[in-house]
């Protein structure tokens, strides 16, 4: 895969910088071959910093320490530029499909994600304090940094309904006050991080999470989840307040406002926030997720993205594959 010609990315004074976004990846040779493209393009680059919206391996695959250790290289290679993780689903809360081959037994999704937690949550990532970088008291893995007058956020929301179907060794009642827990601190932390965007004047706001918030076609609309289920007929739909709070937050906040998310396929930028938009709120769902399907047909992008922020006010975010150049579909 040939790389396109890159210029290094702005410094913070100027009126606009780039920043890579990771996800969904790698799940295949395809995949790995990419990266090992990618990285020391960013790397050689200088791009200021990495988002990752997890989703570090493939969810047919079982949840090996090989994989986190894939992931830690990862942020290796890349140093000093720091690398800011959010958790996805493949990595926890899908990992009940699989059997621990040292036990023998299905994986608890809750203890993946202490692991999850521990490996990648407990302390600030390599070349991040220049950034004011900080995490949430109440969920570690939530963190906060400024760059160029723009305010950064990730949360963590993952696919599967935001953790809350297919619950099959844990407890269902242990799951679901787990996922409550999540989603307070998530609306704590949204609200929180635009209070500081509003107080040091910040001229956008970025939130990157793993989870599509629009991918709700089976769940009925409007319906918040309260509790958790064994499978995916479960009649709630668990991103309800989540979207809600990003219009209500992005309306009054009045500046651009840019959701970063993976879990789905189409490398998209747009409006689309199932009947919560607001007109200055934008949805990326970054490249990845790429392989191909029963009959044959490809999905996805096998490409990191580089996100632009510019000062247009009509078209304040721009997106497009690191290697490949492809820009994200608008519908």
């Amino acid at each position: 895969m040939g790389a396109c010609a890159q210029s290094p990315a702005p410094a913070a004074n100027e009126p606009g910088f780039s920043f890579i976004v990771i996800g969904d990846t790698p799940y295949s040779a395809q995949d790995e071959a990419m990266l090992n493209e990618a990285l020391p393009l960013i790397k050689s680059q200088s791009y200021t910093f990495v988002i990752h919206v997890g989703d570090y391996k493939g969810g047919g695959q079982q949840c090996l320490k090989q994989f986190d250790d894939r992931l830690e290289q990862v942020m290796n290679d890349l140093s000093p530029i720091p690398v800011f993780y959010t958790p996805g689903d493949n990595e926890w809360t899908d990992c009940d499909r699989h059997t621990d081959p040292d036990t023998g037994e299905k994986y608890s999704d809750l203890e993946r994600l202490e692991i999850v937690r521990a490996r990648f949550a407990s302390g600030i990532p390599a070349g991040a304090g220049a950034f004011g970088y900080r995490r949430q008291e109440a969920l570690k893995e939530n963190a906060t940094w400024a760059y160029g007058g723009v305010r950064f956020l990730t949360m963590h929301v993952t696919g599967t309904n935001n953790g809350r179907d297919w619950v099959t060794v844990d407890a269902i009642a242990d799951a679901a006050a787990a996922a409550n827990q999540r989603d307070a601190a998530n609306l704590a932390w949204l609200d929180e991080g635009f209070e500081k965007a509003a107080d040091e004047n910040a001229s956008a706001v970025v939130i990157a999470f793993q989870a599509d918030p629009t991918d709700i076609a089976d769940k009925p609309d409007d319906v918040m989840c309260d509790s958790a289920a064994e499978s995916d007929q479960h009649p709630c739909d668990a991103f309800t307040d989540l979207r809600r709070a990003l219009q209500h937050s992005a309306e009054a906040f009045k500046k651009p406002v840019l959701v970063i998310h993976g879990d789905t396929s189409p490398f998209t930028l747009n409006q689309d926030f199932d009947g919560e938009e607001a007109e200055n709120l934008w949805r990326l769902n970054a490249a990845g997720d790429a392989g191909t399907n029963r009959a044959g047909v490809r999905y996805g992008l096998v490409d990191v993205a580089k996100v632009t922020i510019s000062s247009d006010e009509t078209s304040p975010f721009s997106a497009e594959g690191l290697l490949t150049g492809i820009q994200p579909s608008r519908k």
